[in-house]
């Protein structure tokens, strides 16, 4: 692997790092009885995304539709990232909400 290979494929490591450990973190909130504002949603990466309709399946709000690809819809997303976990192509992230 030359080293822009390698540096693309680090920072994409490091993103899905960041993005599960929000999640995390979300979620030692939830158990301590903190409720906060879901501050993050699904972004579809269309290049990556091949319509397989996994995310669509798993997500609890039903916030994806797949025609050819997967399309989120940010009002109904709430940033669980069920769908960032289960995708083979790794074509969906989490992404803080702009405010």
């Amino acid at each position: 692997m030359n080293q822009i290979a390698e540096l693309h494929s680090l920072k994409e490591r490091a993103q899905a790092i960041k993005a599960r450990l929000h999640l995390l973190d979300k979620r030692i909130g939830e158990i301590q009885g903190r409720q906060g504002i879901r501050d993050f949603k699904a972004v579809v990466d269309s290049d990556r995304c091949v319509g397989c309709g996994i995310c669509e399946d798993v997500c609890p709000e039903g916030a994806i539709i797949v025609n050819r690809t997967a399309r989120v819809d940010p009002r109904r997303c709430k940033g669980c990232g069920t769908c960032v976990d289960v995708c083979p192509q790794g074509a969906l992230s989490l992404r803080p909400r702009m405010m």
